[in-house]
């Protein structure tokens, strides 16, 4: 699933703009360091995916710092409409940020219909000796990773760099709480980059 319609206009913050050299370089892409403002629909053919709202959109969209937030909150329940993320491996996910703005990781829900395949991909590392990654923890149904079935109260962490896959409760619909530390998210970042696996063993197999 796209968040965002392919004429929407993104500006480009300095760290998004190394996001997008990163992509471009991982993909022998041309890439102008000088341009700021591309479509979304620009941003794809780089690869590069919405990962989260930054702080100003949150804050246009009224998500606050200074009260509680719950899953019974209005806020919780318009956020799977109105902060809709990415998910591009994987078919009829439906993905959304939770209303909270704490800029070290990303929370978000994700909702798989039954038997859902996420493709085999990669995330690339932040930085080699500070990857980032990504952890879930199953909320309903399961996820099978690593010849392993992780069931509600289950997590698993994977750090950037690491290729992975899975499938999801092939009975019901899984829900999954997934948080999320990529490049400079702390920073403002909105985007990343990851890329199949075949293309990461092609990359992998230049650079060498």
């Amino acid at each position: 699933m796209k968040a965002d319609q392919p004429n929407y206009v993104f500006n480009l913050s300095d760290v998004e703009v190394e996001t997008l050299r990163r992509a471009a370089l991982e993909r022998n892409l041309s890439f102008d360091a000088n341009k700021r403002t591309y479509s979304a629909a620009e941003l794809s053919e780089y690869g590069l995916v919405r990962e989260a709202y930054n702080s100003q959109e949150l804050r246009e969209m009224g998500v606050v710092n200074n009260k509680v937030v719950t899953s019974f909150d209005f806020e919780a329940s318009s956020a799977r409409e109105t902060l809709l993320v990415d998910a591009p491996f994987a078919s009829q996910i439906r993905k959304w940020q939770i209303p909270v703005d704490i800029c070290e990781w990303r929370v978000f829900i994700a909702e798989f219909p039954k038997g859902t395949k996420v493709d085999p991909h990669v995330h690339a590392a932040n930085t080699p000796a500070s990857p980032g990654g990504s952890m879930r923890t199953v909320l309903k149904g399961s996820i099978n990773y690593a010849n392993r079935q992780y069931r509600p109260g289950d997590w698993f962490f994977i750090p950037n760099g690491i290729p992975y896959s899975f499938t999801t409760d092939h009975d019901q619909e899984t829900v999954v709480m997934y948080k999320y530390a990529f490049f400079a998210v702390a920073e403002g970042n909105r985007f990343s980059h990851p890329i199949e696996i075949e293309r990461y063993r092609v990359a992998a197999t230049d650079a060498a």
